[in-house]
């Protein structure tokens, strides 16, 4: 049975994630064999149960890399739904499953950013305060896309320090602006005005339609302005300003706690995947200098 939320969670690891075609078809692979296992039924709605079912009817057919490959792809598929609010559980919770590498997160260096905000401050197109706007927002204060393109006018049409926000789950934060995506918040409010239909709208970045830009609009901008700016697109994803938001404060002396609350994660273990960024950073700093690396 077709599951529209299957479809929803690739979107969104495109989108937020930037993960690359091959992984989301693997995803898709993943998350349709498993679908193929269960009888008039979506997946999206399986108890622990049905999804034991799909474990144990793997291990007759994959390999364990294979398998270990797909589970993973239907934990991860699990967690989204329960922080999207499309489930209350996670069934992962009470099944035991082999632990998989964690992949690092994809940041981009401190002068590569600013070789990006130089880019989108060049007044060269009819979008330069909108891009410019959006990248500042995006690494000021590590909100996701989602949470940027429903961004409401009057949440920030005070130029206020802070921002609240609401994040996974409904929950709402507090985000800080620093001084330079307050400026570019008020060029673009000033562009903003100009426009005819953004007049009736909630929406900070409305559209014509009504509604909001779209996470797909945003994406797009953001691969232009990379390319634009010499900068490899590929490496240059949306989500990954999030990520060199919190890299970059925990490099600079910032505490996990603090960037925990940030980011908005539930737990501090979800945040600790960036001292493992730091570490490598490290090592690598040590291998490169170190006079006794190379002997």
């Amino acid at each position: 049975m077709k599951d529209i939320l299957v479809d929803e969670f690739l979107k969104n690891n495109f989108l937020e994630r930037g993960l690359s075609e091959n992984t989301l078809l693997s995803y898709r692979s993943d998350l349709k064999n498993a679908g193929k296992i269960l009888q008039n039924k979506k997946l999206s709605d399986i108890d622990s149960n049905e999804l034991n079912k799909i474990i144990s009817s793997w291990s007759n057919v994959f390999s364990a890399k294979s398998q270990n490959r797909m589970i993973s792809t239907l934990k991860q598929f699990f967690i989204w739904l329960k922080s999207e609010n499309y489930r209350s559980d996670n069934i992962f919770a009470k099944i035991q499953t082999p632990k998989s590498n964690i992949s690092l997160p994809s940041i981009i260096s401190e002068s590569d950013i600013e070789i990006l905000i130089l880019e989108s401050q060049k007044n060269t197109t009819k979008d330069s305060e909108l891009i410019h706007c959006i990248i500042e927002l995006l690494y000021s204060t590590g909100m996701r896309v989602s949470e940027l393109v429903s961004l409401s006018y009057q949440s920030v049409n005070n130029l206020e320090d802070t921002v609240s926000i609401r994040g996974k789950g409904g929950k709402e934060r507090i985000v800080v602006l620093t001084q330079s995506a307050k400026i570019a918040l008020s060029k673009w409010i000033k562009k903003r005005h100009t426009l005819s239909y953004a007049v009736s709208s909630q929406f900070l970045f409305p559209i014509k339609n009504k509604g909001h830009i779209s996470r797909q609009t945003v994406y797009n901008k953001i691969k232009t302005l990379a390319k634009k700016a010499g900068l490899n697109p590929s490496k240059i994803m949306p989500h990954s300003f999030r990520h060199s938001f919190a890299s970059h404060l925990l490099n600079r002396g910032a505490d996990l706690r603090s960037i925990q609350i940030l980011l908005g994660h539930s737990s501090i273990s979800t945040t600790q995947i960036y001292t493992k960024v730091e570490n490598k950073r490290l090592q690598s700093l040590v291998n490169d200098v170190h006079p006794l690396a190379n002997k």
